[in-house]
């Protein structure tokens, strides 16, 4: 396995600014189902300490069939509904991609993917997969992701159960070059044990390269506010070099 370059032991604690995966892109998969439930949502992650919000709607082959003129069209529509209530926070949109067969040959071959992008110019693509068995091709995936020029973000590796079981593959799979979203309700539970036990040994692992809201309703609000309350989010904030807010 190749090497990464090594983590730092320990960081200063930054307060997580940005957040690079959420729902509240009203009426496009099953987060917001309309802009004054997006921008109840808004207020509530900027009370939270968020100045800047990446909305990652789903884009899945014959469940949320999003286009990213249709995420940007539903971009504008937010934006210019948060400005008449003067509501200062800045609002980006990218995509939650579905490593499925529509994504290897239709979306990565055109090439028109929506990204976050870092103040470095990488170009992060945050992609899915399904939850219970590891998917085939998913390191020839990752190849073609890099040969486009993206750097690919796994969502929620924790989640995973093909994860939960096979830390080797974890290790496998971060050697790739692939980067780590972890969200962070992950580390109070609100996934299931397995989730939370996977987030902690990825935090104290130094392999968590985002942290995510991946927020959809008020419910995980309320568990968000209690988890980055906690002693434990502060520790996670120092286990290693989180990027969120580079881009």
């Amino acid at each position: 396995m190749k090497n990464r370059e090594k983590r730092p032991e320990s960081i200063s604690i930054a307060p997580l600014r940005v957040d690079v995966h959420s729902h509240l892109l009203p009426a496009l998969d099953e987060g917001s189902k309309n802009v004054e439930e997006s921008l109840e949502l808004i207020l509530e992650l900027r009370n939270l300490g968020f100045q800047k919000l990446i909305l990652t709607p789903h884009i899945m082959a014959g469940f949320y069939p999003n286009s990213p003129n249709k995420i940007q069209q539903r971009l504008l529509i937010l934006r210019e509904y948060l400005e008449e209530r003067n509501i200062d926070i800045e609002i980006e949109a990218a995509a939650e991609y579905y490593l499925d067969a529509f994504f290897m040959k239709e979306l990565l071959s055109k090439n028109d993917l929506l990204t976050f992008d870092s103040e470095d110019g990488k170009k992060y693509l945050l992609f899915e997969t399904q939850h219970l068995h590891e998917p085939k091709h998913i390191f020839e995936a990752i190849k073609r992701i890099v040969r486009k020029g993206y750097t690919p973000v796994l969502a929620h590796p924790e989640r995973y159960n093909y994860l939960q079981r096979d830390r080797l593959l974890v290790h496998q799979l971060y050697e790739t070059g692939l980067l780590f979203q972890v969200n962070i309700n992950s580390f109070s539970g609100y996934y299931g044990n397995a989730a939370r036990e996977l987030a902690e040994y990825l935090s104290v692992a130094q392999m968590v390269s985002f942290l995510g809201t991946d927020c959809h309703k008020q419910e995980q609000i309320e568990m968000l506010q209690k988890t980055m309350a906690s002693p434990m989010y502060a520790t996670v904030l120092r286990a290693g070099d989180i990027l969120n807010n580079r881009v």
